[in-house]
């Protein structure tokens, strides 16, 4: 599959989350970081450590602790940590296709190593990071987003001396796929820049722990996504990614 040469894409993430709710739960994952990678080190063999070591795991849940490269820096990457595992990559490394083949991968050892007492106990979420490159002091954010998206933004409750200098602004619907949400806010990029940052996320519901069922959830919400972005951004913004 194809991608667009000059995308904003800056990070995807695809998380898996389950429920920790009792020191049974939290003695099954102390060692499901060292399995995994027991099985993915031929491909994912640089170890980092998240957090420090000396904190304890019971106040760490739901937050990776433990990640995993090909190398220093290097995408794609994977985390644990208890009650989480991720999967990540940046433009430089995206194509669906491929990245669709590490989370079958990574689902894969997931499920054959850790077993919920609770079948619809895997929460599946996505995300996607998008960088906009913007001048805040100079220009106006609020025309720029009327302009380049699909989105009208009025207000006549203020008459302003100079632009807004700060952004943060977002849409949240219910979908049959799970809980969207697409928000615009100013941040920078690695190069230290300022721009708006769009942040497009489902959170699915919680589901059977079967790779058919979270396969299928991940493709169907990555459709929902790329079909959301072409048409927010449809026009000269979207032509000037190609």
């Amino acid at each position: 599959m194809s991608k667009l040469p000059k995308a904003p894409l800056v990070e995807i993430i695809l998380e898996l989350r389950w429920k920790i709710v009792n020191k049974i739960d939290l003695s099954k994952v102390q060692y499901l970081h060292g399995d995994m990678y027991s099985e993915l080190k031929d491909k994912y063999p640089f170890r980092e450590s998240i957090v420090p070591t000396e904190i304890p795991i019971d106040v760490l849940i739901n937050q990776p602790i433990h990640r995993f490269r090909s190398g220093p820096n290097e995408y794609p990457l994977f985390q644990v940590g208890p009650g989480i595992i991720t999967l990540n990559t940046t433009d430089n490394n995206y194509y669906w296709d491929t990245f669709s083949k590490w989370s079958d991968e990574l689902i894969d050892v997931f499920l054959k190593l850790f077993k919920t007492e609770n079948s619809q106990n895997i929460t599946p979420s996505i995300l996607y990071l998008d960088f906009f490159t913007f001048d805040f002091e100079k220009d106006d954010v609020h025309g720029f987003i009327n302009k380049m998206f699909n989105i009208s933004l009025t207000q006549s409750f203020i008459e302003p001396s100079k632009p807004p200098t700060n952004l943060n602004l977002g849409f949240y619907y219910e979908l049959s796929v799970g809980n969207l949400s697409v928000t615009f806010q100013k941040g920078k990029n690695d190069r230290k820049e300022d721009g708006i940052l769009l942040q497009t996320r489902i959170d699915g519901k919680p589901l059977n722990g079967d790779k058919v069922i979270l396969n299928s959830w991940i493709n169907e919400s990555h459709e929902v996504c790329s079909d959301l972005f072409k048409k927010l951004t449809e026009g000269d913004l979207y032509n000037s990614f190609k």
